[in-house]
């Protein structure tokens, strides 16, 4: 009777552990591990067994996380005592909507038993979210064009997860930056570019341009990385040194975020076609609601709030003017 009751408490309870096969999983693959049991003091009834894929992202300072996904693995079963002990294979297929893993963006599986009248056991593991293939062989191509993330890249705006980058080598133009968002299309991959560009005379000035670059699926292949750097070569000297050959690119407005149905044309509708953007509009706006109750800021509401990128430059190229901040640079954290 004293050990059922110590049992209750999480003393000579049975216990949880998740063993993935690797740490590290590319966005459309399935994560796949062994969920270890063992029997505790005495014989518990477990009402389910489950697995939550948990996001969490520091913002302006403050972490906020969302439960991005509950797996179910088994309900109503009996563990029995030491030296009891049980393997259940776990899988669970990633979304390609999620946002990948950065200094300031992190994933963990946690592991519930959740025992009937008793302290429930846990386990938490850190497991990295990868891009695609595709995506990564433009990051390779990207690194081949001498072109480099800065340690802000990957902060989640409205648009989906926005990459930055900075010339290590002089172009045509004197380029500052390169911002990108990514998306699926049918004819391959969709870059949404931002293109700021130094301006000369006696005030130092930027100016942007935004830019669509689509990428034929046979150029994203592992053995065209040189073709592919090619391309995205031509493309960008291409629009700098003639900005007028941009094609115009309509960056839709935020629209109304709270309105979810197919005909919106807001957050749901773009975050759902992103290749590397998050698990749809409900989540980020989730995420939103989140991060303006910490910082105590309305959104959107001036240009100084927290999704404000504060961008004093010109629109120009491509773009239809409306305004495209995101949620500011993240800072890291620890798991």
């Amino acid at each position: 009777m004293f050990k059922k009751i110590m049992a209750k408490f999480g003393i000579g309870a049975a216990t949880v552990d998740l063993r993935l096969d690797r740490e590290a999983f590319r966005l459309g693959e399935t994560i796949t591990g062994m969920i270890h049991i063992e029997g505790g003091a005495v014989e518990q009834r477990i009402s389910k067994l489950s697995v939550a894929l948990v996001l969490k992202a520091n913002v302006k300072g403050s972490v906020v996380t969302r439960v991005v996904a509950t797996i179910p693995v088994l309900q109503h079963f009996i563990v029995q005592p030491k030296p009891f002990a049980q393997e259940v294979p776990f899988y669970y297929a990633l979304p390609k909507e999620l946002a990948i893993s950065t200094p300031a963006i992190g994933y963990h599986l946690q592991t519930v038993l959740d025992v009937e009248m008793a302290v429930d056991p846990t386990d938490l593991d850190r497991v990295t979210v990868l891009p695609t293939a595709e995506v990564q062989q433009v990051f390779r191509a990207f690194e081949q064009l001498d072109l480099r993330q800065k340690a802000s890249s990957g902060k989640l705006t409205r648009y989906g997860q926005e990459f930055s980058f900075f010339p290590g080598r002089p172009f045509s133009v004197p380029l500052q930056e390169i911002s990108v968002t990514f998306s699926e299309a049918a004819e391959g991959l969709r870059l949404l570019l931002e293109l700021d560009v130094a301006q000369a005379g006696w005030f130092r000035r930027e100016r942007e341009f935004r830019a669509e670059i689509i990428i034929p699926r046979e150029l994203l292949q592992e053995d065209a990385l040189p073709q592919l750097t090619d391309f995205l070569s031509e493309k960008l000297e291409q629009y700098l040194q003639n900005p007028e050959s941009i094609p115009y690119v309509s960056y839709p407005r935020y629209g109304d975020r709270y309105d979810h149905s197919p005909s919106s044309f807001g957050i749901g509708e773009m975050m759902g076609g992103m290749a590397v953007g998050l698990l749809g509009g409900m989540l980020l706006n989730e995420l939103i609601d989140d991060a303006s109750e910490i910082a105590g800021d309305s959104l959107f509401g001036d240009d100084t709030g927290i999704f404000s990128d504060d961008d004093t430059s010109t629109d120009d190229g491509g773009s239809d003017g409306g305004d495209f901040g995101g949620f500011g640079d993240f800072g890291g954290f620890d798991e």
